[in-house]
This record gives C-alpha cells, sequence and structure tokens, in this order.
C-alpha cells in the first residue's frame, strides 16, 4: 500500500521533506514532525493523513485508501510499527 499510494511522493522526491522508504524516515518525519508514533496511531501524522481527518493533512492524493488498509495501518502502528529487515 505505502508503494502504490505513497512512494511516488514520499520517497526520493521527499515532498514536505518527507520520505517513507524505511522506518527511520518515517520516525523522523517531516515539516509537520513524525509520521508514525510507534504503538500511537492516534499521534502519527500517518493515520491522520490516510484517515483524512484533517483538511490540510489528507493523504493520499489520488482518493482515500480503503477501510480495511486504513485499518491495517493503524494495527501496524499500534504494534510498533516494525520494519523489514533489509537483506
Amino acid at each position: 500500500v505505502l508503494d502504490a499510494n505513497c512512494l511516488g511522493c514520499h520517497s526520493k522526491l521527499a515532498m514536505a521533506g518527507l520520505r517513507l522508504d524505511s522506518r527511520a524516515a518515517m520516525l523522523k518525519g517531516g515539516v509537520t514532525g513524525p509520521a508514525v508514533v510507534p504503538g500511537d496511531p492516534e499521534k502519527s501524522l500517518l493515520i491522520q493523513a490516510i484517515r483524512q481527518e484533517r483538511p490540510e493533512l489528507q493523504m493520499p492524493k489520488g482518493g482515500k485508501l480503503k477501510k480495511r488498509e486504513i485499518d491495517d495501518f493503524v494495527e501496524w502502528v499500534k504494534a510498533g510499527a516494525a520494519w523489514p529487515e533489509a537483506r
């Protein structure tokens, strides 16, 4: 879901200073702060953006994700936002 909906703008291009192509980058965040607060989806800007709760923070630009995709992101953040190790 990240690859298909987010990385076009939030990898090397780093719109708003935000990269979502590594856990470290998400924890660092962009101009508005950390994208993810592990264990706390309510404080995670990524969750707020994909829920499209705030008019100034609505992602992805192509339209809202499916409810199941949003729920999966919430559970992932609750579980600590683990990231696969590079091989």
